[in-house]
């Protein structure tokens, strides 16, 4: 274990490199936050049980998730980190000056949409969680006008998260999370006691602004400066025609987030939370691993295609493809194995008792199975989008997420929640195997 540290300490150059500069920056801090969020999650648990309020509460995400996807992600995750590099190359300032073109257009456009939904919630309720009660539905509503607010905080840091991934600031870019878990918790611990309910989307607000106070502190060191430009130029065409079929897949990954938070809130109450919980752990060596790694490779990727070193290109990502995929299913067989023991320990106590458990055990358990292709999945779209093509893996994903949605819908008629993971792993497996020859065959045009 010591060798191998020095070995990364030796090809980094230097200690402060290491943890500076390096996708250990990120799995080191991916880590802590998600330790945190072992931390929220107890105190979830044990105040709150598998129960209505915290149903209603991660049923409030759902919408202004799919608000910052369609508006901030797609650009900053297909064509922002490409353009935004080789701008630099020629220009710092015309860099920055570049990122707050984006952000301006973005802010509005996603500014609009908010106060449009804040206004028009309450004709979707009905829609979007159709088994809640009407008290539980009023909770909701109260709840995403509140939480629609996060999607504007995101959107800044987000952005900001960008230039750090270019300029390779990964601590300051990983630290963000940790930050956002404490606000989270501190709205669990304090702000609930003082506000009920709405607490918890208030602790999750000030998270929000403590996810990006961090990045804009160290942006602004490497020469930021935020100010409003309506501007079109060259390479404000060049990102919306990138990141335009971006939006398809991003937006139905979060009509897929919502149609399983739909299909869980028909079933037995707490089945939200249950989903939410066995998620998280899912999702935690999903980030540990698989996009910390995809998105430390992105600014490689983006360099080596950029300069047209395809074979340098070629060999990375084989290199890191095989790393994703083998660590994360070791990684998970294992996970799979200590469920019950994990989530006994971890939120049992409280109001979350045996049967709460064993329910979401088994629901971590059958989500363990989706681990490595998703963690494999990011890292093949990340080398699509270095080489400027999001058509395809946007129309790919696309696929995938509506053949999750229609078998879950056959599923869950036989398997009840259980339809979730089984769908989500299936519907991934096939994405990464067509990803795949689409990469190789980029790669030889």
């Amino acid at each position: 274990m010591i060798q191998k540290f020095l070995k990364k300490i030796k090809e980094a150059g230097s200690v402060k490199n290491l943890i500076l500069h390096t996708s250990f920056a990120l799995m080191a801090t991916s880590g802590v936050s998600y330790m945190l969020g072992l931390v929220r999650d107890k105190i979830f648990a044990n105040k709150f049980g598998a129960g209505a309020d915290l149903d209603v509460y991660n049923a409030s995400f759902t919408i202004p998730d799919l608000f910052l996807s369609v508006f901030a992600t797609a650009a900053l995750s297909a064509a922002f980190v490409p353009i935004f590099v080789k701008i630099r190359e020629g220009s710092n300032e015309r860099a920055m000056g570049y990122a707050a073109k984006v952000l301006s257009f973005i802010l509005v456009a996603l500014f609009c949409a908010i106060v449009v939904y804040a206004l028009a919630v309450p004709f979707f309720a009905d829609l979007l969680v159709p088994g809640f009660s009407a008290e539980q539905k009023a909770q909701y509503i109260l709840l995403v006008r509140l939480m629609l607010l996060s999607p504007l905080f995101f959107t800044v840091s987000n952005t900001i998260g960008g230039i750090l991934i270019s300029t390779k600031d990964f601590l300051w870019y990983g630290l963000s999370p940790v930050f956002y878990n404490i606000g989270i918790i501190f709205g669990a611990t304090v702000l609930v006691e003082i506000f009920g309910l709405p607490g918890l989307v208030l602790g999750t607000l000030t998270g929000g602004i403590l996810h990006m106070g961090v990045r804009l502190a160290t942006a602004r060191k490497r020469g930021f400066r935020f100010r409003f430009d309506f501007g079109v130029d060259e390479n404000l065409k060049q990102t919306v025609k990138l990141m335009l079929p971006a939006i398809l897949p991003l937006a139905l990954w979060q009509v897929l987030l919502n149609w399983f938070v739909r299909l869980a809130s028909q079933l037995p109450e707490g089945s939200v939370t249950v989903y939410n919980f066995s998620r998280n752990f899912q999702s935690a060596l999903v980030s540990l691993v698989g996009i910390s790694i995809a998105l430390a490779a992105f600014s490689e990727l983006s360099t080596l295609a950029a300069e047209g070193r395809i074979a340098e290109f070629r060999a990375v990502v084989k290199k890191k493809a095989i790393f994703v995929f083998g660590f994360t299913a070791l990684a998970a067989v294992a996970l799979a194995v200590v469920a019950k023991l994990m989530i006994s320990v971890l939120l049992g106590g409280g109001e979350f008792g045996a049967e709460a458990v064993n329910l979401t055990a088994l629901m971590l358990a059958v989500y363990c199975i989706s681990i490595p292709f998703e963690s494999l999945m990011y890292l093949l779209a990340k080398a699509h989008y270095a080489l400027k093509n999001t058509l395809r893996p946007s129309l790919i994903y696309a696929g995938a997420i509506m053949v999750i949605i229609g078998l879950s819908a056959v599923l869950v008629n036989y398997i009840g929640i259980f339809a979730i993971p089984v769908s989500f792993a299936v519907g991934l497996a096939g994405q990464i195997v067509v990803l795949g020859f689409s990469l190789r065959k980029l790669m030889k045009n």
